[in-house]
């Protein structure tokens, strides 16, 4: 089989499959950016509006679940403390969906620059290099966010 035949039936498997790729990607893009906006207006009802109702996070050594609730009271309280000066892509988001259109990653590359209070209350600045992985699945037409897998470095190195 030629090539151009292979890449032509693979085509039409997609097409046939009933997934619109290109709004699965515009979506998660969405969803990206709603990331954003949610940390630097400081708005973790945002942040969470896209989550399953329990998340698995894997980051510095430890696995965790927690619930959507949970979540929004952890990054509340995070986002309460810090100023960003800085939650911006180093690198255009890498968008994999499932042939079936059902599953999605989203790896991300971000610099993040803040100010968070020492323990004397002291505005210290912070410059953080983050990458991750978010694993979605389409729920009733809608993706959802089901696991992160995170890690981090110092951005002054």
């Amino acid at each position: 089989m030629t090539r151009h035949r292979l890449l032509l039936l693979l085509g039409l498997a997609a097409c046939a499959s009933g997934t619109d790729v290109v709004a699965d990607r515009t979506e998660l893009l969405r969803l990206h950016e709603l990331a954003r906006k949610a940390h630097l207006d400081k708005r973790a009802d945002l942040l969470v509006a896209s989550f399953a109702d329990s998340l698995l996070s894997i980051a510095h050594g430890e696995v965790t679940l927690r619930s959507r609730a949970d979540n929004q009271r952890r990054f509340q309280s995070y986002l309460d403390r810090v100023t960003f000066q800085e939650w911006d892509d180093l690198a255009p988001p890498h968008i994999r969906v499932s042939p079936d259109g059902q599953m999605a990653y989203v790896v991300v590359q971000k610099g993040v620059r803040l100010t968070s209070p020492d323990s004397a209350g002291v505005p210290e600045a912070e410059h953080t290099i983050f990458a991750w992985v978010e694993i979605y699945e389409k729920r009733n037409g809608r993706w959802v966010l089901t696991a992160v897998v995170s890690t981090d470095r110092s951005g002054d190195a």
